[in-house]
């Protein structure tokens, strides 16, 4: 096994990890097809398009995925404007610059699904910062944005220590929040912008409050100033998404303690592993760990996971998935099944673990 500091690790790999993963288990995000009722007196997205269009395209005869990137930052979209800028953006992920005739024609259903999702989410909101006087690890979601690695620690702090996440935002009298981080790393940012909720954040997450997307705001901030793919992104909160980041700097912004992390895989001394896993349960140690290359077990990879505990005496891990979600395997809990999960927690034995996951990073405190 090997036992490296972050700053090492940075020199080495500590890896980089892509995007939402797609060995997701058949019924993880599943979604009831909206009713009539709920659709009821929302514009087309056509004629959203078309009633933004001028906006959008700058007097430009096409847009880019980037080119709405920029305006996402803009407090003038609200509402159905908002939802089919993102809804736009997302289209254009996977397809080339479109003109108006071209974007108003839409007709995929996931694309459209999404558009009226948005809108239904902004209308449901909470617009404040903790809805419910503090974070509440159990309404957290990771939206569709690809930041398991910011958004797995953090819903752990909001377990853990949610004293600590609500002193790392000050409201300040022009509106805008200051975020400063234990390690110090610091940045002051604009409310987000309906446009930023739509793209970012879980409709669950949102009923908490804006306090999870102030952070991601501000992470997405501080992250451009030294990773170059973020700041080529030109919406901070957008900037989030982006591969490369060890885990270990995550655990070390929200702690500002010290961090070992370990190498895990074939090789692992299970035993020095072991201890530092009793250490973190003993002292409430902030954890993640990510899952890199697909394992033989209905496990999302390319993925990072909070560790919640260790149980030695019956030599279990449990871990929180951050999309929060619940499953029900057809048959025992286990790698061949899936692991049954409530609000994204399940459990597995250290064998596993170790042998499934790629890094742990464990705050010394």
């Amino acid at each position: 096994m090997m036992l490296l500091r972050t700053s090492a690790i940075r020199l080495l790999i500590l890896v980089v990890f892509t995007l939402l993963p797609f060995t997701v288990l058949a019924n993880d995000h599943k979604t009831v097809p909206l009713s009539a009722e709920e659709l009821k007196g929302i514009t087309p997205f056509a004629a959203v398009v078309q009633r933004n269009w001028n906006s959008w395209s700058k007097g430009n005869a096409t847009v880019t995925k980037l080119d709405l990137i920029a305006q996402m930052a803009s407090p003038a979209y609200t509402g159905e404007d908002a939802a089919a800028l993102v809804a736009l953006e997302i289209y254009l992920k996977k397809n080339p610059a479109v003109d108006l005739a071209t974007a108003a024609a839409i007709d995929d259903p996931k694309i459209l699904d999404r558009y009226y999702r948005n809108v239904l989410k902004l209308r449901r909101v909470k617009r404040v910062l903790f809805a419910n006087g503090q974070p509440t690890f159990e309404l957290l979601q990771q939206g569709p944005v690809g930041d398991c690695y910011f958004f797995s620690a953090s819903g752990w702090m909001a377990r853990n220590r949610p004293g600590d996440v609500m002193n790392a935002i000050t409201r300040l009298d022009d509106g805008r929040f200051r975020v400063r981080f234990a390690n110090g790393d610091e940045a002051t940012v604009t409310a987000p912008t309906d446009a930023e909720l739509a793209i970012n954040d879980s409709d669950s997450t949102l009923q908490d409050g804006i306090w999870m997307s102030v952070l991601e705001k501000a992470t997405g901030t501080i992250q451009a100033r030294t990773y170059r793919k973020s700041a080529e992104i030109p919406d901070p909160t957008v900037a989030i998404d982006t591969a490369g980041i060890p885990i270990g700097s995550v655990v070390k912004r929200w702690t500002g303690q010290e961090v070992k992390v370990f190498r895990l895989g074939a090789r692992v001394q299970r035993d020095q592993v072991r201890r530092a896993l009793i250490r973190m349960q003993e002292r409430t140690s902030l954890a993640t760990s990510l899952l890199l290359h697909r394992p033989p077990a209905k496990l999302a990879y390319d993925h990072v996971y909070a560790i919640m505990g260790f149980d030695p005496a019956t030599d279990t891990v449990t871990i929180w998935n951050p999309w929060g979600t619940d499953f029900t395997p057809n048959g025992p809990s286990g790698p061949e099944n899936g692991y049954a999960r409530k609000k994204g927690i399940f459990t597995l034995s250290f064998d596993e673990f170790v042998s499934f996951y790629s890094y742990l990073a464990i705050e010394q405190n």
